[in-house]
C-alpha cells in the first residue's frame, strides 16, 4: 500500500513527466541557447514548484492534480501534433512521434474512466500501464530521429554533420 510520501512522489513524478515533455516541446521550438530558453524554463520551473507546493502543503487534492495533469497533457499533445503537421515531411521519425502522442492520448481514457477490475484481476489502471509501456521506445525513436535531422541540417546554429 501507498504511504503519504510514496503517493506524493507518484503524483509529483507523473506531473514532472507531463510538464517537462511540454518544456521539451517549447525548447524544440525556441532553441536552447537564447534568452527565450531561460524564460520558458523558468516559467515551467515556477509552475512545477507552485503545483508541488500547493499539493504538498496547502491541500493534497487528487481531483485538482488530475485536472492539472490532463490540461497540461492536452496542451502538450496538441502542440506536438501541430508541430508534427508542420514537420511531417522531415522523415519517418515524425510518424513515430505522432503514434506515441495518439497512443498516450487514447490510453489516458483508461486512467480517466477508472472502471472496476475485469474478472477481478485487471482494472483500468493496469491496462493504462500496459498501454503506455511501449511509449518510451517509440518516443525515443522520434527524439533520436529529430536530433539527427537537426544535426544534419545545422538547425539552431549546430554544426552540420555529413
Amino acid at each position: 500500500r501507498d504511504t503519504n510520501f510514496t503517493e506524493m512522489m507518484d503524483y509529483f513524478c507523473a506531473f514532472s513527466t507531463v510538464l517537462f515533455s511540454l518544456l521539451a516541446f517549447c525548447l524544440r521550438v525556441v532553441g536552447t541557447d537564447n534568452a527565450r530558453t531561460v524564460v520558458v524554463s523558468s516559467l515551467c520551473a515556477v509552475f512545477f514548484s507552485h503545483h508541488i507546493y500547493h499539493m504538498a502543503f496547502v491541500h493534497f487534492d487528487y481531483g485538482y492534480n488530475m485536472k492539472v495533469n490532463v490540461v497540461v497533457g492536452a496542451v502538450n499533445g496538441l502542440c506536438w501534433l501541430a508541430w508534427a503537421y508542420i514537420h511531417y515531411g522531415d522523415g519517418p521519425h515524425v510518424k513515430k512521434g505522432v503514434g506515441a502522442v495518439l497512443v498516450l492520448t487514447g490510453s489516458v481514457l483508461l486512467e480517466l474512466l477508472d472502471f472496476p477490475p475485469l474478472m477481478w484481476t485487471i482494472d483500468s489502471h493496469a491496462l493504462w500501464h500496459l498501454a503506455t509501456a511501449p511509449l518510451p521506445l517509440l518516443w525515443y525513436q522520434f527524439a533520436a530521429g529529430d536530433c539527427l535531422k537537426i544535426a544534419r541540417e545545422g538547425e539552431f546554429g549546430i554544426k552540420k554533420i555529413a
